[in-house]
């Protein structure tokens, strides 16, 4: 039988992994890039209000409007230290790290950092313009974004108007306080967190299509198994019902479609059984009188060649009944190990009178090799293979044999004059198909039902440069 190819789609396992593990994680991934975002936002505006409280506090305690004036050089005036000093205290109870004071020109008025004295213009203000103009415009407090400090640390800014005197006068100050943007390590703490639980979900889920995919395929394996059986011709083992759901439903659908072709398969061996029986006897007795009748012709030897005829042509259906009598009482195999090649040495003595008559050579390359089969069987299907063979053959046939993995294959090749068409190749194999005039479709049916029966396959390749092969494929010993 021609080889099909077949395309194997995605597994079962895999559409579930794509139906289910794919979106979940994904899902996943959105639902924690989200969170970290939220969280982000979250702990930035808790930051940048904090910020701006303690702007605010720190604000409160400057109510001295001649500081505003100090003039750059003044670090020793009393006012400037007094500042510092409130400020410093500010920034040790809140744990900030660096409070400052500056005017409308975002110049130091008082600053905790040493470095800065008054009058040193805060040039990354300018970055802040748009919180300012609410500190400056409606008194209010404000914090910045984040920006990235001289030691590469983030941090984030908070202001707060200084008013002169009492609340509603002028702003004359403002004061901004700095801190390191410190929830980060909790960003990164949660950023684990996420992707820990993110790829134990991810397992759960892969366990679970896992599971789920076992679950429904081994019982489709298991019909696919049946399928393959009943495709063989084994329609003796029922299929169990695998379960109550829609697998259940098709197993006993299939069981019932087996009972149908193992009824149907009886009903046609007991029909060709009792055609053959039938046929049989009347053709013995023809035979017998056929044979009494060329006895008392004598010498007529026109009259005796009609009678040659006759007998002739009850040969052949003697052989058609025989094939269908084979056909239908086919025997379950018994398997054993068989040698090839003794086999194939044995044939090719029982063929050696007709392929001389043929004018054919018959040669024997199946050294070696031994096959899993029932041996009467096997014997039978070759032969019929080989005389096949004589007769289509151009005056050279083999029998070949070899190893092919766990298989032995085994080839009854000849160097047909003709290849065989590509439409009767698709056929030459179902029951009743034949193209000879007088053949009844039943040799090469048989051979292939010994062939599964045998748990192997049969497949035919024809062509004008390499002949004609019939490759039996069975297990090896």
């Amino acid at each position: 039988m021609p080889a099909r190819s077949r395309r194997r789609g995605l597994t079962i396992l895999v559409k579930l992994i794509l139906a289910y593990v794919v979106p979940t994680v994904a899902l996943f991934a959105l639902f924690a890039g989200i969170a970290h975002e939220v969280a982000r936002d979250n702990l930035d505006d808790e930051l940048g209000q904090r910020l701006s409280a303690v702007a605010g506090s720190a604000a409160s305690q400057l109510r001295d409007p001649s500081l505003a004036r100090l003039e750059p050089g003044s670090e020793d005036d009393l006012r400037y230290q007094r500042c510092r000093a409130r400020l410093g205290e500010v920034a040790e109870a809140t744990g900030v790290a660096r409070i400052y004071v500056f005017n409308r020109d975002l110049a130091s008025v008082c600053d905790t950092a040493d470095d800065v004295p008054i009058g040193t213009p805060y040039f990354q203000l300018q970055q802040d313009s748009t919180e300012l103009e609410r500190v400056w415009g409606a008194g209010e407090s404000a914090s910045s974004v984040l920006f990235e400090g001289d030691d590469g640390t983030q941090y984030k800014a908070g202001y707060a108007p200084v008013v002169a005197g009492t609340p509603g006068d002028e702003i004359v100050m403002a004061v901004g306080v700095d801190a390191p943007a410190d929830y980060f390590e909790q960003l990164e703490g949660l950023r684990r967190t996420l992707i820990l639980y993110g790829v134990g979900f991810a397992v759960v889920v892969l366990l679970v299509s896992v599971l789920m995919a076992t679950l429904i395929t081994r019982p489709v394996r298991r019909l696919a198994a049946a399928a393959a059986r009943i495709g063989r011709g084994d329609l003796d083992e029922p299929i169990p019902r695998v379960s109550s759901d829609e697998i259940g439903f098709l197993a006993t659908t299939m069981d019932e479609m087996r009972d149908g072709l193992h009824a149907r398969d009886e009903r046609m061996q007991l029909m060709l059984s009792g055609i053959a029986h039938e046929v049989r006897n009347p053709l013995g007795g023809i035979a017998l009188f056929a044979g009494i009748l060329r006895d008392e012709l004598g010498s007529n030897d026109e009259l005796k060649g009609h009678v040659a005829r006759i007998e002739k042509e009850l040969g052949h259906l003697k052989a058609v009944v025989g094939d269908f009598l084979e056909y239908a009482r086919r025997p379950k195999p018994e398997l054993e190990t068989v040698d090839v090649a003794e086999m194939a040495a044995d044939l090719l003595d029982f063929v050696k009178t007709d392929a001389e008559n043929a004018s054919v050579t018959v040669r024997c390359e199946a050294d070696g090799v031994s096959c899993r089969a029932d041996r009467k069987q096997l014997r039978r299907a070759l032969l019929n293979l080989l005389h096949n063979a004589i007769q289509a053959a151009d005056g050279e046939a083999a029998i070949r044999a070899r190893y092919d993995g766990d298989r032995a294959q085994i080839e009854v090749w000849n160097a047909a004059a003709e290849p065989i068409p590509e439409d009767v190749r698709e056929r030459i194999f179902e029951p009743f198909f034949t193209t000879r005039e007088k053949g009844t479709g039943l040799g090469l049916a048989f051979v292939r039902e010994i062939a599964l029966d045998c748990g192997g396959t049969i497949d035919v390749r024809s062509s004008a440069d390499d002949g004609t092969v019939f490759a039996l494929s069975l297990p090896r010993e």
